[in-house]
């Protein structure tokens, strides 16, 4: 994960706390391009939408340790 989607993340952790225990698809450029329970979902939804690039990120519950897992999809 690059400079520009940490930089997306922090400008947008109002808008993904919706998605909270989920994991999102996302691209810097173009937002969040899919979202569900598990990887494997998102990254079938995200390979559908033939994007290009994205990043797969567990966006954690409050109830959870904030921790970052990061994936690029390519």
């Amino acid at each position: 994960m690059g400079k520009e989607e940490l930089e997306w993340l922090t400008k947008n952790s109002k808008e993904i706390e919706k998605y909270s225990g989920k994991w999102i698809s996302f691209n810097a450029k173009k937002g969040i391009i899919a979202s569900g329970r598990s990887p494997r979902e998102v990254l079938d939804i995200a390979k559908k939408k033939n994007l290009g690039s994205a990043s797969l990120f567990k966006v954690p519950r409050k109830d959870e340790e904030e921790l970052i897992l990061v994936f690029v999809i390519k």
